[in-house]
């Protein structure tokens, strides 16, 4: 299922992925340690992005790190989109039995929200760049 050749080669596929993966890693990590800490401490409701804003941005992060490792052809990464997504939903679901985790249905929402924003970056970036185009060392084009 995976091309054991694509994981060696270096596009710009692969590298957009890879930069959307640390973009939205660091907007993560700022969402967690200045926007919702300020949002808190200044009592501003903002339909609970500071309180999913880890799920939100976060699964993009995951997501695109994942497809940055494997570069994937189109369908492999759909299925991975649809496979990465539900199973941190049921991971979100498992904290309803640890001691120290809250589940919450807002972080769910969130998670699906950013599969399906995923899967629109990652459609958006088949339909801009074609196959040949984001793929120079494929076999047509090694020769």
């Amino acid at each position: 299922m995976i091309d054991k050749n694509r994981i060696f080669i270096i596009d710009n596929k692969r590298i957009a992925f890879f930069l959307i993966f640390v973009f939205t890693f660091f907007l993560t990590e700022i969402g967690r340690r200045i926007y919702r800490p300020y949002i808190y401490s200044n009592d501003i409701f903002d339909y609970w992005i500071a309180d999913t804003i880890g799920n939100l941005t976060g699964t993009i992060a995951i997501i695109f790190f994942e497809l940055s490792i494997i570069n994937p052809k189109r369908r492999l990464g759909r299925i991975l989109i649809f496979l990465i997504t539900p199973g941190l939903i049921v991971y979100e679901l498992l904290q309803y039995f640890s001691p120290r985790s809250i589940l919450d249905w807002r972080d769910m929402i969130a998670t699906l929200i950013a599969g399906l924003i995923s899967w629109g970056i990652y459609e958006f970036l088949f339909k801009k760049l074609k196959e040949n185009q984001i793929t120079p060392h494929n076999s047509t084009h090694a020769q």
